[in-house]
């Protein structure tokens, strides 16, 4: 059979309420949230701890920094206040002058120095070339025409070139003396032979003329032997003609007649050789008919004689030959000429002389 409970083990026994258990967890919460509180303002007092130790820290340090600046600036102070200053005197200032006068002085002149080693000409040398004077000229101390003059050297008179610079100068020495002379006034003197080969060159030549005289000699003889075989074979062929001639001279009177009339009638041809025969017979042009026909400025056919051209036909030759037996048509005339290739003063000239008469266009004269 079972006891019947009481109310006090029923009010034991019965479940909390429920405000009960809402006090016991706002009591729960609330401590928590004090211990988070504890905790933070724990490592928020912590870091203000160590920033107030750095915040000192430099504090110190630029504490000691002005205080050693000012203690050096203090001292600074104290030695320029122990200095005495006076003023300086007008001697030390002409000095201090000079002095800067004197270093402005040298910079220019090493500038000078410098522009002038830039500005120099090339030099290049030469190997003891000998040349001479064209005239007076001095040899100068340096290649400008202001240097001062070591020497002067007369016309023709020789110097030894060992250099020449690339703005007109040579570098010379003369007899003791060593300088520089303009280009324009030397020029290269003449190669000399020495005595041996002057020798040699004189004994050449000696040789060379002997050689030649006897050659001479061989060509005289034979041109007399043949000129006296001329004569002696011509002087039947002359004993009829007007004058005497040779072959030779024959051989140019035809030539002289086929230039000048060679495509003329034979009285024309026979004409000229007769102005020729008539000026050997009058001997104011010369002695025998190469005189007459060789003279300057008279028969420029005598040309194709020593040139080969204009070679006369037989007709011409037959001509030549009448003209020497004594045929003649001339009148006596020593001059003629052309009017369709002379005229002006040279025409009035030939006309001023004595007609005598005009063939093929040819006026004849004496």
């Amino acid at each position: 059979m079972k006891q019947k409970k009481t109310e006090d083990s029923i009010k034991r026994t019965a479940k909390p309420s429920v405000r009960k258990v809402g006090t016991m967890l706002g009591s729960g919460a609330l401590a928590v949230l004090m211990i988070g509180t504890v905790s933070i303002f724990a490592l928020t007092s912590g870091n203000n701890e160590a920033q107030k130790d750095t915040k000192a820290a430099i504090t110190n340090t630029k504490t000691t920094s002005v205080t050693e600046a000012e203690t050096e600036r203090d001292e600074t102070y104290t030695s320029m206040n122990t200095v005495t200053w006076r003023k300086a005197g007008i001697s030390e200032y002409k000095m201090a002058q000079a002095e800067s006068e004197t270093t402005t002085s040298a910079k220019a002149t090493t500038t000078k120095k410098t522009e002038t080693t830039k500005n120099a000409a090339k030099e290049t040398k030469v190997n003891n070339v000998t040349m001479v004077a064209t005239e007076i000229v001095n040899v100068r101390e340096k290649a400008d025409k202001n240097s001062e003059i070591e020497a002067i050297v007369a016309a023709d008179e020789e110097v030894i070139v060992t250099a020449e610079t690339s703005d007109g100068w040579y570098k010379v020495t003369y007899g003791d003396y060593s300088g520089y002379v303009m280009k324009d006034y030397l020029k290269k003197a003449e190669v000399t032979t020495t005595s041996a080969a002057k020798s040699e060159t004189t004994t050449a030549a000696k040789k060379s003329e002997t050689k030649k005289t006897t050659t001479t000699k061989a060509k005289t003889t034979k041109s007399e032997t043949k000129k006296t075989e001329t004569k002696k074979a011509t002087t039947a062929n002359s004993n009829s003609s007007v004058i005497s001639y040779t072959d030779e001279e024959f051989d140019m009177l035809c030539y002289v007649l086929q230039g000048e009339v060679g495509n003329c009638s034979e009285q024309s041809k026979i004409a000229v050789a007769n102005v020729i025969i008539n000026r050997v017979k009058t001997g104011r042009f010369g002695s025998s008919i190469s005189d007459v026909l060789t003279a300057p400025n008279q028969f420029t056919a005598i040309n194709g004689y020593y040139s080969g051209r204009n070679k006369p036909t037989q007709n011409t030759i037959d001509c030549a030959k009448r003209a020497l037996n004594g045929e003649d048509n001339s009148n006596g005339a020593v001059y003629y000429y052309a009017p369709q290739y002379c005229g002006g003063s040279t025409a009035s000239w030939f006309e001023s002389l004595t007609f005598c008469m005009e063939l093929d266009g040819q006026r004849y004269f004496k």
